[in-house]
């Protein structure tokens, strides 16, 4: 179990990065890259606790 968490975990950070990168490339971010981070680290953690909620 703790094997496909950090497999999750991982895939979860290249797709935020490969996004990130897209976005960045067409210059969509210029002004707001500073609040990106804000949507990605809610979704992490509500997945956390998706994931902790029905584990068990």
């Amino acid at each position: 179990m703790r094997r496909n968490k950090i497999i999750i975990d991982v895939l979860f950070v290249i797709l935020t990065t490969l996004i990130l990168t897209g976005l960045d490339h067409f210059e969509l971010l210029e002004n707001y890259i500073g609040y990106a981070l804000i949507p990605i680290l809610v979704a992490y953690f509500i997945g956390q606790q998706i994931e902790r909620k029905f584990k068990n």
